[in-house]
């Protein structure tokens, strides 16, 4: 993809869960955290006849997921937390399933060698999105990431980069839109594309495919990565 001569290399943005990676990371990551201690699966489904009808509902369901990582970090402190993720990529580097979309790492290596300057943005939590790109060998590349922030004794999302924040994100780490090129398998990303020169979405699915084809009325262009 050529971009013309300027003083200023292009920004290309990738976000990481399903353009980058075979699954939701950090989803995978804290059911995994619930299920290492019985007790903690056990609070969580106890309350689900509660919180459970929140999930339906696109503007609730952050409830019923800010408990359940409250309950999946309670009582561990950032120090644990980071050797816990440093064990799940571990864990699942050496599964049976692929983690890496060897075709998305593949673009985004091509982008680096011709010069671009490439940010993965994401709404994954941060040390975690930073060890799956270090076992990927691009852990040189700027990353922005959800954050966590302790809360009762657990901890909570604290700069959650999804959405209109992802662009807030961006501009105050230096890589203000507009951007040349953005990449994602998501509409929550709605906002990216609109003040990206050229986009492409990631295996979407097709409800989302349609959603952002009639916001944005022109045709996507589509890459089956995965």
């Amino acid at each position: 993809m050529p971009f013309g001569v300027c003083a200023v290399p292009p920004i290309v943005v990738f976000d990481f869960d399903l353009t980058l990676t075979h699954w939701d990371t950090a989803d995978r990551f804290f059911r995994w955290l619930l299920k290492r201690d019985p007790w903690r699966l056990a609070v969580v489904v106890l309350v689900m006849p509660v919180l459970g009808p929140l999930m339906t509902f696109r503007r609730t369901r952050w409830v019923p997921v800010r408990f359940a990582v409250w309950v999946a970090t309670f009582g561990r402190s950032e120090q644990v937390l980071s050797a816990l993720v440093r064990e799940h990529v571990e864990t699942v580097f050496e599964g049976a399933e692929p983690v890496l979309v060897d075709a998305g790492f593949a673009q985004l290596r091509t982008h680096l060698d011709q010069g671009h300057q490439v940010v993965v943005a994401t709404g994954c939590l941060e040390p975690l999105a930073r060890e799956i790109l270090r076992r990927a060998g691009c852990d040189d590349i700027p990353l922005i990431a959800s954050t966590l922030t302790p809360f009762l004794g657990g901890m909570v999302s604290n700069h959650h980069c999804v959405g209109q924040r992802k662009i807030v994100m961006l501009a105050q780490r230096g890589f203000a839109p507009p951007w040349a090129v953005a990449y994602t398998d998501h509409r929550a990303d709605l906002p990216l594309l609109r003040l990206s020169e050229r986009w492409f979405l990631v295996s979407p699915k097709p409800a989302c495919l349609r959603h952002i084809e009639r916001e944005l009325e022109v045709q996507a262009e589509v890459l089956s990565w995965r």
